[in-house]
């Protein structure tokens, strides 16, 4: 007898599907029990997956326990890249899953690293689709780096399918009205151990993210997907939702899900004060970059003192220093020079090494850069620069000057 037919449209027929693979380390009632909870979620985020009219890639950050990707290998025309976190250290996740009734096995290997803090394992320009589903949440420190590193890896166009629960949902604010803590329980060992939601976002700090650094947006939704326990949480959500949100502006649906694609614009490194202290974002700075441009990602180079961002000459972004302003970066090549572009300002720009406080220079220029227009003052690198070795360029300006860009070659 052949296997009921699967249809994208019936969640009945999909919930079939899925409950006829066998996890070896779940037992039936708590394998329906997760599938009958994330359909509802799995669903939603299929439904914003664009299909692709020529075979196209996709990159899974998050793979495990793999429903979205059984139901993307089912439904959508890409190949696969899955990935995932081991606690233990492990480079890889296996996972084999069998489905007598449809007559299909797969073999799912998940390559692993932290997405938070490592460089993808992948070229640039690599993927049609990134979709990242219930992985923000966790993030302890910086969510930055990893839209970083899936802008890099996306094709121009390509798309960002995100989702995560909504920390204004109604669910919240009532078990907050009760008195009731609505922060996750720890979670004790392996596999659980950083499973627990670190950080959870509103639908407006998410599109501010996105947007800023440099992301445009053709999805961002709240949805219920959800029925409510009982009639008062259903009646408090209709308030929230039909008459608080009219005032408020808020969203107050239980999930976000958010598509948001490549654009033409490079990369911002955008730390949103709603999301980042900015008294502590000069202690996360760190050279990573031999070039810096402000208004992309000077905020990683930078150290304390620098006015906000602002348009210079020509509508270009930049910074003021302070009387002492001080940009690092990093290039594993054999320099010569250093070149910062500046307005309205007089002073010194040198070069170091700091090399644990026993500075070494490599050279400095006197400059006079009029307003209204952009000076190029290039410090010529002496043959004590060390590739690697983090280089500091400091100006040395009393009353400041705005700084556009620092480039090296």
């Amino acid at each position: 007898m052949s296997a009921s037919p699967v249809n994208e449209s019936d969640k009945d027929s999909i919930a079939r599907y899925l409950l006829s693979f066998r996890w070896d380390y779940r037992n039936e009632t708590v394998h329906k029990i997760l599938i009958d909870g994330g359909l509802p979620l799995w669903r939603q985020v299929l439904r914003i997956v664009p299909q692709p009219k020529e075979r196209g890639r996709l990159l899974e950050l998050g793979s495990p326990p793999f429903h979205i990707t059984l139901m993307l290998r089912k439904f959508r025309n890409y190949d696969l890249s899955l990935t995932g976190y081991a606690s233990d250290g492990r480079p890889e996740i296996r996972q084999a899953l069998t489905s007598p009734e449809y007559d299909e096995q797969y073999d799912f290997a998940c390559t692993c690293f932290n997405a938070e803090q490592d460089d993808f394992p992948y070229p640039d320009n690599s993927f049609d689709v990134v979709t990242w589903c219930e992985v923000i949440e966790h993030l302890t420190e910086n969510p930055v780096h990893t839209l970083a590193e899936i802008h890099r890896v996306l094709k121009p166009g390509g798309a960002l399918v995100l989702s995560t629960p909504n920390a204004s949902r109604a669910d919240s604010i009532v078990n907050f009205l009760l008195g009731r803590n609505i922060y996750d329980p720890y979670h004790l060992g392996s596999p659980l151990k950083g499973s627990r939601h670190s950080r959870e976002y509103t639908l407006s700090e998410l599109k501010e993210l996105l947007e800023g650094c440099g992301y445009s947006i053709d999805v961002a939704e709240d949805i219920d997907i959800y029925p409510p326990e009982g009639r008062n949480r259903r009646v408090f959500r209709w308030l929230l939702q039909k008459v608080v949100s009219r005032f408020t502006k808020g969203n107050y649906r239980f999930h976000l899900f958010v598509r948001a694609r490549k654009t033409s614009a490079p990369f911002r490194y955008y730390f949103p004060d709603r999301l980042f202290d900015g008294g502590h974002l000069a202690f996360y700075m760190a050279p990573r970059h031999a070039n810096v441009v402000f208004g992309e990602n000077e905020v990683l180079h930078t150290a304390m003192g620098w006015h906000d961002l602002t348009s210079g000459p020509d509508g270009r972004k930049c910074r003021r220093s302070a009387d002492v302003g001080d940009i690092y970066l990093v290039s594993n090549d054999q320099l010569t020079s250093a070149t910062v572009m500046l307005s309205n300002g007089k002073g010194e720009a040198q070069a170091w090494h700091d090399n644990g406080g026993a500075l070494v220079s490599l050279g400095s220029v006197k400059f006079d850069a009029p307003q209204g227009k952009w000076t190029e003052v290039t410090i010529p690198l002496s043959a004590d620069y060390e590739p690697g070795n983090p280089l500091h360029i400091r100006l040395d300006v009393p009353g400041g000057v705005d700084v556009h860009r620092v480039t090296t070659a």
